[in-house]
């Protein structure tokens, strides 16, 4: 629509000066130079999205302590085609690449991503505590309803866990003779989750949805480097999660 406009008034300008021209410059007029006036700047909307979720383990950890605590954070900036359209020539190269082809992409640059997800703090209500974070990376969505008012969705992302835990229960005597074992995890996987969003207005939203993280098999009270016995292991943490979203304009 701005370049149809702008068309418009050149054809206009074009029409008003040949007029002028043929009636042999009975009457000039001064003319006024006019200043453009300054483009607004280009922006992009940025989500922010923040919320608690509930991790259940795998047995055995899901009998010791069925739930533990954790806060999961999203951060992306929204690209679109109705934002490339108008922007196209200040929007960055990395924005235009993911947007191209879908309705609506959410991009994180390379740093963005050093960021948890989900930040586990769940100290031992019980007899065991896990502190640490998970890492997604990498990922895609595929939209199964999309509506102005609602969205459902499931995700899948390649996923990077590291935790500390500590337990009176589970490991104990693996590795020492001590009360007490000590467990570090880093282990890659794979996230999987579905998601319902319902949009407010164009700035609020709230999502809820069940989010499961499965990785590489971490035996307890052992080295982060050994898997076995898988019957007294931790391969999963999953959950329900609550989100409040909230998006707002930034400058490119």
């Amino acid at each position: 629509m701005p370049i149809v406009l702008l068309l418009v008034l050149s054809l206009c300008s074009s029409l008003w000066s040949s007029s002028a021209e043929a009636a042999g410059g009975r009457r000039q007029r001064p003319r006024r130079e006019r200043v453009a006036a300054p483009a607004p700047p280009a922006t992009i909307p940025v989500e922010i999205a923040v919320g608690p979720v509930l991790l259940v383990p795998n047995p055995p950890a899901f009998g010791d302590q069925p739930i533990h605590f954790g806060l999961q954070v999203e951060a992306a900036a929204i690209v679109d085609q109705a934002l490339i359209r108008r922007y196209r020539s200040q929007i960055p190269a990395w924005a235009q690449g993911y947007a191209a082809g879908v309705r609506e992409a959410r991009v994180r640059p390379w740093w963005l991503a050093l960021i948890p997800e989900v930040f586990i703090i769940s100290p031992a209500f019980f007899h065991t505590g896990m502190y640490g974070g998970i890492w997604r990376p990498l990922g895609v969505g595929l939209p199964l309803v999309d509506t102005s008012a609602f969205r459902l969705g499931i995700e899948a992302d390649l996923d990077l866990v590291g935790l500390f835990i500590h337990s009176s229960t589970l490991g104990v005597g693996s590795t020492s003779s001590t009360s007490t074992s000590y467990t570090v995890v880093i282990r890659p996987g794979v996230h999987l989750g579905v998601k319902g969003e319902f949009i407010i207005d164009a700035h609020w939203r709230i999502s809820t949805g069940w989010s499961s993280d499965v990785f590489i098999p971490q035996a307890l009270g052992r080295s982060p480097l050994e898997v076995t016995p898988l019957e007294n292991s931790l391969w999963h943490l999953g959950g329900p999660f609550l989100m409040l979203h909230h998006r707002f304009e930034i400058p490119l």
